[in-house]
């Protein structure tokens, strides 16, 4: 793995490297952590530099031959999986080696940390093996999980729900939505456009069609809802409106937003910066209560590659989180 290519990744999210660092020096790092995002936006650098920062002995330099070490795969705290290429996804087995890995005594002194990349392969019973493994470290040895993930709909909730989850923004989207914005489009469509596109003349075409108009209207509205009964009549009055393309724009502008809430301290880099009270107003949520519903968006988002109906997803949607 090249040093300056970490290097160069890393400092294109700069703003969750300071996090990460100040975490470490307030002793206050998760046990496990989920970073997800599109491919290339680094997350497998970000999980070997914040691995770098337990050893290294000048701040997580990346150079040093302590962080070679790390960055070449040959540390004795720190090991990796990923998707081997001989397959399409990681194995039960790599799980399993994993953990029988870990349940020997290191022979150095210091956190043992484990990056798994692409938790999203793995199938459930692989990614639920892991369980016991994220609570319950061995020998009593603090331990660190790192997964990474493309597609976080299809790691299993009971994963999700113990890391702390940090979104890689794309580089694209946020310089998406600036040339967008020169091109004339309000900041909040500069926004909502670049997520689903990365192309400058799909996202003004997107913009021009009925189904864009309709969802946006949909989306708003719904972040205005505040109670039960306004669910519910908001519901029956969009009931001819859904489709599943709608709810494709709709869902991926809804995680976009609970990302955007998750990271509310960090506004400089919020996508949706437009909601800004929104987000701040849902920001007041209870974290655990913000992320169990977080998941059953991406629950509900992962249905609608398997033929269900807008909608009964809809349906499920307000029935649930009202």
């Amino acid at each position: 793995m090249s040093i300056l290519n970490i290097a160069t990744m890393v400092s294109n999210q700069q703003h969750i490297y300071d996090v990460l660092k100040q975490n470490k020096i307030n002793n206050r790092l998760s046990h496990a952590y989920l970073f997800y995002g599109d491919e290339g936006v680094g997350k497998k650098e970000m999980a070997y530099a914040l691995a770098s920062l337990f050893y290294c002995q000048h701040e997580g330099c990346l150079e040093c031959e302590t962080c070679k070490t790390i960055l070449d795969g040959q540390h004795l705290n720190v090991s990796y999986i990923g998707v081997l290429e001989s397959k399409k996804l990681i194995s039960k087995e790599q799980i399993t080696d994993l953990q029988e890995e870990f349940s020997k005594t290191s022979l150095l002194d210091g956190p043992r940390i484990y990056i798994v990349d692409g938790i999203d392969t793995a199938s459930a019973s692989a990614q639920n093996s892991l369980l016991k493994f994220i609570e319950e470290p061995v020998n009593n040895t603090p331990t660190i999980g790192i997964f990474i993930a493309t597609d976080l709909a299809n790691v299993v909730s009971t994963i999700v729900s113990r890391c702390s989850l940090i979104h890689f923004p794309s580089i694209e989207v946020t310089r998406l939505a600036k040339q967008l914005e020169q091109e004339g489009l309000t900041s909040l469509d500069s926004a909502l456009t670049s997520l689903i596109t990365n192309n400058m003349d799909e996202a003004k075409e997107l913009f021009t069609t009925k189904s864009y108009a309709d969802t946006k209207a949909l989306f708003l509205e719904y972040l205005e809802l505040k109670n039960r009964k306004q669910a519910i009549l908001f519901y029956v009055n969009e009931l001819s409106n859904l489709t599943v393309e709608n709810m494709r724009l709709f869902f991926k502008w809804l995680i976009a937003f609970y990302e955007d809430v998750f990271r509310i301290e960090d506004k400089e880099h919020l996508i949706l910066t437009a909601l800004y009270d929104k987000i701040l107003l849902y920001a007041k949520t209870e974290n655990t209560i913000l992320q169990k519903r977080f998941e059953f968006v991406l629950n509900l988002y992962s249905k609608l590659d398997y033929n269900v109906s807008a909608k009964n997803i809809f349906h499920e949607l307000i029935s649930k989180l009202f």
